[in-house]
């Protein structure tokens, strides 16, 4: 932890998450409000984003770099790519280098560490370990061992690093979500009969996603005379599989593809609906679970990954993979509005523990935490 001393240090941080920088995914969020944070505390931050698609800097200079790894290929080390890294890391000396997603990308950092005399805070997130690409996973083990310090997002995600390679020490810190900006609506909802259901999903509109769950559920509960309406917030690869699904189900007035909203929008929809469904295959600490638990929005989720563990008791837990227990959940819980109001509320109350700020201190901590290399120093100015 930091000490008193350690509180007025004042860091070189370089950031790097192996995502795509223009996608809204929650990964995303995590890492910009964290490096806000840094900044406002007074460190040097330089933010940088994998993209197969996009090169230099952004307004707010951001800057992005590709580390191309493939598939079954054992030497991973790219002259190019590793010169510009070298280029980079030389103009900024940074003194910690957080990278976030256990990629073959942090080999290169941890390549230069030595050299550079920084040191390297590997942050994993869930799919990295719990799913790695096929051109990443044979790079695990040797990844989480060159980390000066690992953390994980949830516990499940921790003891998976645990069984890649025993003997590393990981921090788990989960991601937090800003409890004031998502709060309850601040009039009291119409009484609302079951007949007007009206549920929202958020996320990326990929398989471990599980919005092809969720439909499938949707279109069961059709079946049985249920009337509920689903919203789903976000874009992605598999959207155009979803409206095909909508289609076949016979579904299609009942689902709305809303595509990327500002999260004002994402939270007005929250406020405004009956229920929040979670149907993820694969989740570390779920960013759009908790901004829905924080908005009073009664939950339904999988017990998949870290779901369970930021949930507690305050979610209606259903197992993954099983269009039929999501859509009995819903059907239950849109037919009692008295039991879905006891989930809302206990959701609110549960999500004020994964505030922010506490996610902040705890990056924070270990980054000042971390002892100087020889002959850098922390007031230097490059």
């Amino acid at each position: 932890m930091a000490s008193a001393s350690d509180s007025a240090r004042r860091l070189r941080i370089l950031v790097y998450a192996n995502v795509e920088r223009d996608e809204a995914g929650g990964a995303q969020a995590v890492v910009r409000s964290l490096c806000d944070h840094l900044c406002a505390r007074g460190h040097r931050v330089s933010l940088g984003w994998n993209s197969a698609t996009g090169t230099g800097k952004r307004d707010t200079g951001e800057w992005v770099q590709h580390f191309p790894v493939r598939a079954g290929q054992k030497r991973w080390l790219h002259l190019p790519t590793a010169l510009r890294l070298l280029a980079r890391l030389l103009r900024e000396r940074p003194e910690v280098v957080n990278i976030h997603f256990a990629s073959a990308a942090a080999r290169y950092f941890q390549l230069f560490a030595p050299w550079l005399r920084f040191r390297t805070v590997l942050t994993c997130h869930g799919s990295d370990v719990l799913r790695p690409l096929r051109q990443d996973e044979p790079h695990l083990p040797a990844i989480l061992a060159g980390a000066d310090v690992v953390t994980a997002v949830s516990q499940d995600i921790a003891a998976r690093i645990g069984a890649v390679r025993r003997g590393v020490s990981v921090a788990v810190i989960a991601n937090g979500i800003d409890t004031d900006f998502w709060h309850p609506a601040m009039q009291t909802r119409p009484a609302k009969g079951s007949v007007t259901g009206r549920i929202v999903a958020v996320g990326r509109l990929e398989r471990v996603k599980g919005f092809d769950l969720l439909i499938d559920a949707l279109a069961r509960l059709r079946t049985e005379g249920i009337e509920a309406r689903l919203t789903l917030i976000g874009e992605g690869a598999e959207r155009a599989a979803l409206e095909q699904q909508v289609r076949a189900a016979q579904v299609a007035d009942r689902v709305e593809f809303a595509g990327r909203l500002p999260r004002e929008a994402v939270r007005a929809r929250l406020q405004c609906a009956d229920l929040f469904v979670l149907s993820s295959r694969s989740e570390g600490t779920p960013l759009a679970l908790l901004e829905a638990m924080a908005t009073g929005t009664a939950c339904i989720a999988t017990s998949v990954g870290g779901v369970p563990a930021s949930a507690g008791t305050a979610v209606r837990l259903v197992a993954p993979e099983n269009p039929a227990a999501l859509s009995a959940a819903i059907a239950e819980l849109l037919a009692d509005r008295q039991a879905r109001h006891a989930v809302a509320n206990a959701a609110r109350q549960r999500a004020l523990a994964f505030d922010v700020g506490a996610t902040h201190r705890a990056y924070e901590a270990i980054m000042l935490g971390l002892p100087a290399m020889q002959g850098t120093g922390s007031s230097a100015h490059v």
